[in-house]
């Protein structure tokens, strides 16, 4: 099970400053109310990565549902790609009996992002391994679910959780820093910085 450091305030998976304390970093799981932690520079705390859990309609953050937020993944840049591995991915579906939505995560999983010799920009997702589950329905409705194994109807798509959303974002903003490009079509002279590092795609 792997070890994430942790800051002790909000729990997720920081990086250390130089003194071993937490670096500055932004609360989680609140797009519309990003700020510095309080926790920020102070101590962190070492602990595994929760497994899995399945949830219902309730709005809740992992940690209220005991589900400890997932290590941040690792981004990993080859030429004009960006490959972050170790992403968390959420997969959603509609009990068949109270139509709630029931939604399983599943860690390990893969986004790459980058531009091709072209200029345009691509991603891909792909999820860690497939999710499952056999029980109850979360939402208290009493049905029992068999989700994901091929009798349950039509999985959504899956989507990454917050973490690899923040990694995947740094990655593009390294991305076009390094190319000098902030606009959605790029010049001659962009395409000749990208074609030598770049393949046929």
């Amino acid at each position: 099970m792997n070890e994430a450091t942790r800051c002790t305030h909000c729990l997720m998976p920081v990086e250390l400053d130089a003194t071993g304390a937490a670096a500055v970093h932004d609360f989680p799981y609140a797009a519309y109310n990003y700020g510095q932690c309080k926790g920020s520079g102070k101590r962190t705390l070492t602990a595994p990565a929760t497994p899995p859990a399945v949830w219902g309609d309730e709005v809740r953050s992992y940690v209220e549902i005991g589900v400890l937020p997932s290590p941040l993944p690792h981004a990993e840049r080859t030429g004009w790609t960006v490959t972050i591995s170790g992403v968390r991915f959420t997969h959603f579906w509609h009990c068949w009996a109270c139509h709630k939505p029931v939604h399983v995560a599943t860690d390990g999983g893969v986004i790459r992002a980058g531009f091709n010799s072209k200029g345009r920009c691509f991603e891909t997702y792909r999820p860690g391994r497939r999710a499952t589950y056999i029980g109850p329905c979360p939402n208290g409705c009493g049905t029992q679910l068999s989700l994901g194994t091929g009798r349950s109807g039509d999985e959504s798509h899956p989507a990454p959780v917050d973490e690899g959303h923040t990694v995947q974002y740094r990655a593009w903003e390294s991305l076009r820093r390094d190319l000098n490009v902030h606009t959605p079509e790029m010049t001659r002279s962009d395409l000749a910085r990208l074609r030598p590092t770049t393949g046929r795609r």
